[in-house]
């Protein structure tokens, strides 16, 4: 990686910390453009790397692409439920993007590995079926899609782990944390001051560090040896 990488992945982490900056102070003017402005840097980083001259990195730059588009539905003003349902999908689609990458990977994991992840993920899959039930029931659209969403995600991530794609595999596993701090931020209802501003700004970090793993993880699984 030359030295324009290094640039870029710099610029990166100070467009991440801005965006950090912005949560915590409710700055949604700075948000708005510095949250989509981490993933145009991914993008152009990606693009640096020749991401465009391998299967694997095509997958990745459309997912890129369908994750800043996600982050537009779902850094509107007044986010309804429609957009952030069409924002769901768009991260949804961004994760089978991320899957396509994966299966034009090679894998290098044990056998035991994968057959121990998948029990686990059939395990999480049920019971997440049950959590989710009441939430399909109130709103069919929008509990439809969260659920989709979520099995999409676990299935993705099994595959990165089952593959032995390490860093893509912390990135998905990272995205669930991220999805999990963003719904206890979205649909709380304890009082101001009760966790869910921190809990706001610690699915914002993980965000970006998913990103981050999951787009060297696909350009260089090298550096895990």
């Amino acid at each position: 990686m030359n030295v324009f990488g290094w640039v870029l992945l710099l610029a990166v982490v100070v467009a991440a910390v801005g965006d950090w900056a912005a949560v915590v102070r409710r700055n949604r003017a700075l948000e708005q453009l510095t949250k989509p402005a981490v993933i145009v840097l991914l993008l152009a980083f990606a693009w640096l790397l020749h991401a465009d001259a391998v299967a694997s990195g095509r997958w990745l730059l459309l997912g890129l692409l369908l994750s800043l588009v996600g982050d537009a539905l779902l850094l509107g003003r007044d986010p309804s439920d429609e957009r952030f349902t069409r924002g769901l999908v768009a991260f949804l689609l961004a994760h089978l993007a991320y899957l396509g990458a994966l299966l034009t990977m090679g894998s290098a994991a044990p056998a035991w590995l994968g057959v121990t992840l998948v029990v686990v993920a059939l395990g999480l899959v049920a019971a997440l079926s049950r959590r989710l039930r009441p939430l399909v029931s109130r709103d069919r659209v929008t509990g439809t899609a969260v659920a989709a969403y979520a099995i999409v995600l676990g299935v993705v991530t099994v595959v990165a782990w089952v593959r032995g794609q390490v860093l893509v595999g912390l990135g998905l596993t990272l995205f669930g944390v991220r999805d999990g701090l963003s719904a206890w931020s979205r649909f709380g209802r304890r009082p101001l001051g009760s966790g869910l501003e921190l809990a706001e700004v610690a699915a914002t970090v993980t965000y970006h560090l998913a990103q981050v793993a999951v787009v060297i993880g696909v350009l260089r699984p090298d550096l895990l040896g």
